[in-house]
């Protein structure tokens, strides 16, 4: 008898057990433990498209650029023609400077230095407020200059360095550039010093120079540049 109720009393408990235990077989937590809460289920990881690649452009078409135009020419009453002919356009992309265009060949000489009882009276003219005497001295390549340049006062000889080709003058790489050869082979180069070319100080003072450039043209000398 008492065999037989320990058997039945294990049997009941076995049952009991079986009955508490949560579907699963998940085991309860004890009474005040922390709870752990489930993780979130996993986002899918967003997917990225490549992004489409720039259209390409058309690359410009160059621009040509032409030869300069000068504005129609017409020499004042009382000019020779031959000796004031039209002046012709510098090479493209080439900005002279220290003047407006490039002397025409046409009437031109390939001469000997001028003298300075020669250059004087061109640079006088420069330094003087005639207009028209100041055109007398200069080719048309540089008239549209002349209202703005003009010496201060007229030099003496003994200002004036000996003539030289004009291609051996610091600015003749430039002027050569935009006229030709055949322009700096006409064309004589000339120092002006601030004061005697002799004193030392003066014919070192190169910002204060004048670097004259005149042509031959018909028996007449002009200047053509001036810086």
């Amino acid at each position: 008898m008492g065999w037989r109720s320990l058997r039945l009393g294990l049997l009941i408990g076995l049952g009991w057990g079986l009955a508490c235990t949560p579907p699963g077989g998940a085991v309860p937590s004890a009474p005040g433990s922390p709870t752990r809460p489930a993780a979130p289920p996993a986002s899918p990881s967003p997917t990225v498209s490549p992004s489409p690649s720039p259209t390409p452009r058309p690359a410009p078409s160059p621009t040509l650029a032409g030869p300069p135009t000068l504005l129609p020419f017409t020499p004042p009453p009382g000019f020779d023609p031959a000796v004031y002919p039209p002046p012709t356009p510098a090479a493209p992309n080439v900005q002279l400077t220290y003047a407006a265009a490039c002397p025409n060949l046409s009437g031109t000489e390939m001469s000997p230095p001028p003298t300075p009882e020669e250059v004087l009276p061109l640079l006088h003219a420069l330094a003087s407020a005639d207009a028209q005497r100041r055109q007398q001295a200069t080719d048309p390549a540089f008239w549209p200059l002349l209202q703005g340049i003009r010496l201060e006062e007229a030099p003496g000889p003994e200002q004036l360095m000996p003539p030289r080709p004009a291609k051996e003058s610091p600015y003749g790489e430039l002027l050569g550039n935009g006229c030709g050869e055949a322009v700096m082979a006409r064309t004589w180069w000339v120092e002006v010093c601030p004061g005697p070319c002799a004193n030392p100080q003066a014919a070192r003072m190169e910002a204060l120079k004048r670097h004259v450039y005149v042509i031959r043209r018909q028996g007449h000398w002009l200047i053509w540049a001036l810086r």
